[in-house]
């Protein structure tokens, strides 16, 4: 008898095995970049994209604001919130020292700029050199973006990144981060809103005009027109004639008290 044919078999196990052996090699690859990512991304950097995140949102929702007082100061809040929105997600990923580099100066820039705003003013603009007042939102922020500041100068100072072990601690990492960040975002992006320029005046916090010859108007009071207040007349002053008092015609024996009938 011919013995059965063996070659079809070796051919078709030696292609079971190259698919074996090419799935693993993919599975391999796939667990080396997720090793590589979960090594190179750490609690900070998903801390410092949740935060760039919230600084994006609060800056988004000022803008309208800004662009009705002076429309160049909302484009520039228009371009930092892409921006900040934009390097959240390298952030997260194996970014370079370029990408950190870029964050931390654009963050500390912003930084400084509201500094100068609060404390100065602007040298530029419809209300160069009137600080503003500090809000919430403001604060909320600079908070934001001081968060990515830290940790972009420790990402750059530090060469090695430590990362995680598993996917459940990173997991719990990204929630926390999450949940806090959006905790306090969403108040400010409520409130900003109502956000407005308002500059301090001479008079504490009253608001006033000047008039045209740079003096300030007297502050109406009560019952007169230029500030003064107003006197009580004299006996007649009134147009009123004065009427005489009845004479009494009771008598009182001395060392008795007076009464009213």
């Amino acid at each position: 008898m011919d013995s059965p044919p063996t070659a079809p078999l070796v051919i078709r196990r030696t292609g079971r095995h190259a698919a074996r052996n090419a799935d693993a090699a993919r599975a391999g690859r796939r667990r080396q970049t997720e090793s590589r990512i979960m090594d190179d991304t750490g609690a900070g950097r998903i801390l410092a994209a949740f935060a760039s995140l919230g600084a994006a949102a609060t800056h988004a929702a000022v803008a309208p604001s800004h662009f009705g007082s002076w429309p160049l100061s909302g484009v520039f809040f228009i371009a930092t919130a892409i921006f900040q929105a934009g390097w959240a997600l390298p952030a997260l990923r194996q970014a370079g020292r370029r990408t950190m580099a870029a964050g931390l100066l654009v963050n500390a820039g912003s930084i400084l700029l509201w500094l100068v705003s609060r404390t100065s003013g602007l040298p530029v603009g419809p209300h160069a050199g009137l600080p503003e007042q500090v809000d919430r939102v403001d604060l909320t922020t600079v908070s934001f973006e001081a968060v990515v500041c830290v940790v972009a100068l420790w990402e750059l100072w530090s060469r090695h990144a430590r990362g995680f072990r598993s996917s459940f601690s990173a997991a719990v990492v990204i929630g926390a981060a999450g949940a806090g960040v959006t905790g306090l975002a969403i108040p400010a992006v409520e409130l900003a809103g109502s956000h407005s320029h308002s500059h301090p005046t001479t008079d504490e916090s009253v608001p006033h005009s000047h008039g045209q010859d740079g003096e300030h108007p007297a502050t109406p009071t009560p019952g007169g027109g230029d500030g003064v207040p107003p006197t009580s007349p004299a006996v007649g002053e009134t147009g009123e004639p004065e009427r005489p008092r009845p004479a009494s015609s009771h008598t009182h024996a001395p060392g008795t008290a007076p009464h009213n009938d």
